[in-house]
């Protein structure tokens, strides 16, 4: 912020707006006079401002709505030069953090129209990322609308769009819980010290959080929601969402920001209560399905396991043992059960390969290894979890030896055909 609130930036900033409003005026002129007279009162209020008030930029912020205005009518018309000059001179505001929480939300209404008039969309995505990048005056309906705004331009039919949608909503989730972050961080000192929660902790209303916590915690909700093909609660306006993404970006959090889940209690809850039972129920075909049995006969067949689907689960199995085993105990024990099942002989060849590349980022842990032992082997009613383990990577091992028949002794009695190596460390 210190190189934008400079003399000389803001003096830039000054010229820079009179510019931007007479290049309006001057495009609007014949087309669209109303547009042409805001231009206008525009230059005047910015004039004025700058006449009247020692702190410039915060005396733009409080008129930012006015300021505005003739760039939110001037995209309005639907010109693709007056909106590409429009959307620019708005960016510039927002980078000098003059814009108000009103002036944001009509902004993003005004994005909004443009999303459903299939205008400017990588335009669209920059300016919404600016936004939200560098102000912080943007909570609750007006952010959700925001990030739903993201959501549906990736799934639009144009690639470029569709990518840069795709890069838009993973950095916008970053920035909402980077948000909750440095919030925790600002009043750490005068609210009660977070702690470490075990067991059972039971939900606490939403109300308890301050507003970026609220707003990472509807996020993340409505996320597990849309993963488990639910509709959302906050993300209004979402008209499609796929679950491998959706993973994707439940990771993304988990991984990065574990302590969000473990220092507050409403974001623990969601993951003992909406994530956990989320992963065993979308790992269901992968246990159930068997390789080469026949399903025609049955009256409800089984499912067979996707691997874009079983990848990205077991990447999230893998952050909530790495990261939360100390919170997800019970959970925990049915996660590596669940991989053990995995690698059983009648599971896909690709399926225990992905469970073995599970295991591995877990062995690599002695301190996780010692946990498991402690928490199941070592207890006399609990599942024997390092030792199921152990045997399951045996018998694994030893199946990569055995050269299925092919019915060719050409190639069935030719030593090591077929036969896979690889090693593990324990």
């Amino acid at each position: 912020m210190s190189g934008t609130n400079s003399p000389e930036a803001v003096k830039k900033l000054l010229e820079n707006m009179q510019s931007d409003l007479r290049a309006l005026s001057l495009e609007c002129k014949k087309k669209f006079p109303p547009v042409k007279e805001a231009a206008e009162s525009g230059i005047i209020k910015v004039k004025t401002i700058a006449a009247r008030n020692t702190e410039i930029l915060a005396a733009l912020k409080d008129n930012s709505s006015e300021v505005v205005q003739p760039f939110l009518m001037g995209c309005g018309t639907k010109e693709p030069k007056i909106t590409q000059l429009c959307l620019a001179a708005i960016q510039r505001l927002m980078s000098h953090e003059v814009v108000s929480e009103t002036a944001a939300g009509n902004i993003i209404n005004m994005l909004w129209q443009l999303m459903e008039n299939s205008l400017e969309e990588l335009k669209l995505l920059q300016t919404v990322l600016v936004l939200l990048t560098t102000n912080t005056v943007v909570h609750d309906e007006a952010l959700s609308k925001a990030i739903v705004l993201c959501f549906r331009l990736h799934f639009t039919k144009d690639n470029i769009t569709n990518n840069t949608a795709a890069a838009t909503v993973r950095q916008v989730v970053t920035v909402v819980f980077e948000r909750m972050v440095a919030e925790d961080e600002r009043h750490r000192d005068i609210i009660e010290q977070p702690v470490l929660v075990q067991g059972n902790s039971n939900r606490r209303s939403v109300s308890t959080l301050k507003p970026c916590a609220k707003d990472a915690y509807m996020l993340f909700q409505d996320l597990c929601q849309l993963v488990n093909a639910d509709a959302p609660y906050w993300l209004v306006g979402m008209t499609e969402m796929t679950r491998t993404f959706g993973l994707e970006l439940l990771e993304s959090v988990l991984n990065d920001f574990p302590q969000v889940f473990l220092q507050h209690q409403e974001f623990s809850f969601l993951l003992k209560e909406r994530v956990c039972p989320l992963v065993i129920k979308l790992f269901s075909p992968n246990i159930k399905f068997r390789q080469g049995s026949s399903t025609s006969s049955s009256p409800a067949p089984v499912e067979k396991p996707y691997f874009p689907i079983c990848m990205r689960l077991l990447r999230v199995v893998s952050v909530l043992i790495k990261q939360f085993y100390s919170l997800l105990v019970t959970e925990c024990e049915i996660f590596l059960s669940l991989l053990v099942k995995f690698l059983d002989a009648d599971k896909p060849q690709w399926l225990r390969a992905v469970a073995v590349e599970s295991i591995h980022r877990l062995c690599v842990q002695p301190q996780l290894l010692r946990s498991f032992c402690q928490s199941y082997d070592m207890k006399q009613h609990s599942t024997k979890v390092f030792r199921d383990i152990v045997n399951a990577l045996g018998s694994f091992i030893q199946s990569l030896f055995l050269v299925p028949p092919t019915g060719n002794p050409a190639t069935t009695n030719q030593p090591g055909k077929g036969i896979f190596i690889f090693s593990i460390s324990v």
